[in-house]
């Protein structure tokens, strides 16, 4: 399932050093999320539950792959999981622009150079 995990930079930071974070939120297109949602498509329910995961950051939402075995409860936008994040599940960096109310993408072989960009800022 692809899941929006919300973060700081800070944090995104953290997960990229460490290889592995413990979310306190992961939004998702649940089941629940889909029903409330039927005119939505597939694509289109990733793209507004990842504007929702933007809107909730600290500017920064990492979309990832999580296997349905790590989910314990499927809220009505988001999932609990039974097990740390991995870095290895990671499929792209968004950086949110509020004022655009946009995001902007960063393949994963971008996210080193990405961050040591960040950090010379």
């Amino acid at each position: 399932m692809r899941a929006y995990l919300p973060m700081t930079l800070d944090q995104v930071k953290d997960f990229y050093a460490q290889k592995n974070f413990t979310p306190e939120i992961v939004y998702a297109p649940t089941i629940k999320f889909i029903t409330e949602n039927p005119d939505l498509d597939e694509e289109e329910a990733e793209y507004e539950v990842s504007m929702i995961a933007a809107r909730n950051s600290g500017g920064y939402v990492i979309a990832l792959e999580i296997a349905e075995k790590l989910i314990s409860q499927h809220l009505e936008e988001s999932v609990v999981l039974t097990e740390k994040i991995l870095w290895d599940n990671v499929e792209a960096l968004f950086v949110y622009n509020s004022t655009e109310d946009e995001l902007t993408w960063y393949a994963t072989q971008e996210i080193g150079d990405f961050l040591n960009i960040s950090e010379s800022k």
